[in-house]
């Protein structure tokens, strides 16, 4: 079968078929690991422990068995653990979240959780996304939140930083972030820092030139004033495009443009009511499908 005669909706129903699939197997591997690790059976192949087992033994990643070794461990406390992997309201890394707190938990107090606790977490994790995890687990233990900032200078010289900002600052970091998307491409924060303080420096320390010296580029006239774009952006924030069949809104934040929604071509005007903003792939989407209309139109 040539996946290229496939139509969008049987792809779509492909590849949830195969996700599902995957998760049985996932479901699978992880029994297989449980019982491999309570015969120890990694012993007898030449391996100290599970984890060198499963990386050197087997060619997964570390944190890739890690994940596996904390998901099938919680597996044999809480075994309907099982049945939440395989319809995918639970991912390994909110697994490997329990299990790392839990650990942390009986370094510090010498408390083990019990598998009950394990069990009540799982239930308010589950179908949550990584950050509302992370919030829920750092809730249900009372784990303390770790102000103090630390520097950390290292054999060639960088520094590793560990800081905790505040959840308003954050988002702030994160709304430029997604404002300078089509500049710094990736959402490293190392990225960002950079970027910002080499600006700074040089709006602080470069010399203007006079009026008279300055040159006038040749730009190229935009659809749109600054003043509308800034409009429209504020107004939508994020990608307006949604899928014709279901609703869903692509919502992206990054690598925002403002969009024509009746197109120039078919005589659009650059206004505020007429734009819409989009991310650049449904952009580009978006110019294809109405290119493709002009050519048939004409």
């Amino acid at each position: 079968m040539s996946l290229k005669n496939l139509n969008k909706f049987e792809l779509d129903q492909r590849i949830k078929s195969l996700v599902a699939k995957e998760r049985e197997l996932l479901h699978e591997i992880l029994l297989t690991i449980k019982e491999i690790d309570q015969r120890r059976l990694y012993l007898e192949y030449g391996f100290a422990n599970l984890f060198l087992y499963l990386v050197e033994g087997v060619g997964y990643s570390a944190g890739s068995a890690q994940r596996r070794i904390d998901a099938a461990r919680l597996l044999s406390e809480v075994p309907t653990l099982g049945e939440k992997i395989q319809s995918g309201e639970v991912k390994l890394h909110q697994v490997s979240l329990i299990q790392k707190a839990a650990r942390d938990v009986y370094k510090t107090t010498q408390k083990k959780v019990t598998a009950e606790e394990k069990q009540e977490l799982l239930e308010q994790i589950t179908s949550k996304n990584f950050q509302e995890s992370q919030k829920e687990v750092a809730s249900f233990f009372d784990l303390p939140v770790i102000e103090a900032t630390t520097q950390v200078i290292q054999a060639n010289e960088s520094i590793r930083l560990s800081l905790t900002i505040s959840k308003e600052l954050a988002d702030k970091i994160q709304q430029a972030q997604a404002l300078l998307s089509h500049t710094i491409s990736s959402n490293d924060i190392v990225d960002y820092l950079e970027y910002v303080t080499d600006r700074v420096i040089k709006q602080k320390t470069s010399v203007r030139p006079r009026p008279q010296e300055e040159v006038t580029a040749t730009m190229e006239v935009k659809p749109f004033s600054a003043r509308t774009r800034k409009t429209v952006i504020n107004k939508d924030k994020c990608c307006q495009y949604k899928d014709p069949s279901t609703g869903k809104q692509c919502g992206n934040r990054w690598f925002l443009q403002v969009d024509h929604k009746q197109s120039r071509w078919a005589n659009g005007k650059s206004t505020v009511a007429n734009a819409q903003v989009l991310c650049s792939q449904h952009n580009q989407m978006k110019y294809r499908q109405e290119a493709g209309f002009k050519y048939l139109s004409t």
